[in-house]
C-alpha cells in the first residue's frame, strides 16, 4: 500500500469529505438526479469513502470499517451480545457494504443474511467470501421486503440516508425482529440537534451538527427496551452502538 493510500485509509469524515470535493465526488448536484442504488455505486466507484490501496479490493467502505480503533471494540461488544443467545442466531446485515465487519461475527450467527443496495458490490462479496455460507443480497432497505431473522445489524448506513428513506426503513424493521443494533456516527456533544434532514449520499448528518437517534422525532421508535453497547471517540464524533429490544 502506498503512503497516499494508507493516509486516505485513516482520514476522518471532514477531510475525506474535502477530497471527494476536490476530486467532483462530493458535489451534491452530482447525485441530484440519481437512483438511491446509483447514488451509492457512484461512491464506491469514485473511492468517495477512500480506498482500501489492495488492487484485489476494488470496494472499500471507509475508514470507520478497517480502523482497529474503531472497529475492535465493536467487535468485542458485539460477540459479548450474540453469546447470550441459547443458541446462535439468525442474523441480517442491512448495508453489509465491504463485509470485512460482518466476516468478524459470521462464526457467533447460524444463517446469515447480508444485503447491500450496490450490486457489483454484493457479486463481488458473493466470491470473495464464499466459504463463509452468507446469503448475499441486493436490498434497499427503505423500499424492498427485507429478509427474515432475529437480530438485524444496521451499521453506519442510516447516516447516510435521508429522513424519508429512514422513515420508510424503521417500521419494517421493527415489524420483522426481535432486536436491532444499530451504529451510527454522532457529534461528541449530547445537546446535538437530533435528526436533521439531509439527501442521501456520501456525506452524514455529524458534518451538520446532527445524528440519527430512532426515538426522537420524527422517527419515534418505540422500543421494548434499549441499551447502548459500543462507544468509540473517533474522527471528531462518537460512535455509538445500540441494542433495540422488540420482543422476545
Amino acid at each position: 500500500m502506498t503512503i497516499r493510500k494508507t493516509i486516505r485509509t485513516l482520514l476522518p469524515t471532514p477531510a475525506l469529505r474535502f477530497i471527494r470535493k476536490v476530486r467532483g465526488t462530493d458535489d451534491s448536484e452530482s447525485y441530484k438526479n440519481l437512483s438511491t442504488q446509483e447514488i451509492f455505486s457512484r461512491i464506491y466507484e469514485k473511492k468517495g469513502w477512500g480506498e482500501s490501496g489492495d488492487p484485489s479490493q476494488p470496494f472499500f467502505s471507509g475508514p470507520g470499517s478497517h480502523d482497529g480503533a474503531v472497529f475492535s471494540d465493536y467487535i468485542r461488544s458485539v460477540h459479548d451480545f450474540l453469546a447470550t443467545f441459547e443458541k446462535k442466531p439468525d442474523v441480517v446485515d442491512l448495508g453489509c457494504g465491504d463485509f470485512f465487519i460482518g466476516s468478524k461475527i459470521r462464526d457467533l450467527c447460524n444463517n446469515y443474511t447480508a444485503c447491500d443496495i450496490v450490486p457489483a458490490l454484493i457479486e463481488f462479496n458473493k466470491e470473495k467470501y464464499k466459504e463463509l455460507a452468507v446469503d448475499f443480497r441486493v436490498l434497499d432497505l427503505s423500499v424492498d421486503e427485507l429478509p427474515n431473522g432475529d437480530v438485524v445489524f444496521v451499521r453506519q448506513v442510516l447516516q447516510h440516508l435521508s429522513n424519508a428513506q429512514i422513515m420508510r426503513a424503521v417500521p419494517k424493521i421493527k415489524a420483522k425482529y426481535k432486536y436491532l443494533v444499530l451504529t451510527e456516527h454522532l457529534p461528541d456533544s449530547r445537546n446535538f440537534k437530533h435528526n436533521l434532514d439531509k439527501p442521501a449520499g456520501p456525506d452524514i448528518r455529524r458534518e451538520i451538527k446532527s445524528g440519527v437517534v430512532l426515538t426522537s422525532e420524527p422517527f419515534n421508535l418505540a422500543p421494548q427496551s434499549q441499551r447502548e453497547i459500543c462507544r468509540v471517540s473517533e474522527y471528531g464524533g462518537i460512535i455509538a452502538t445500540t441494542v433495540y429490544q422488540f420482543s422476545g
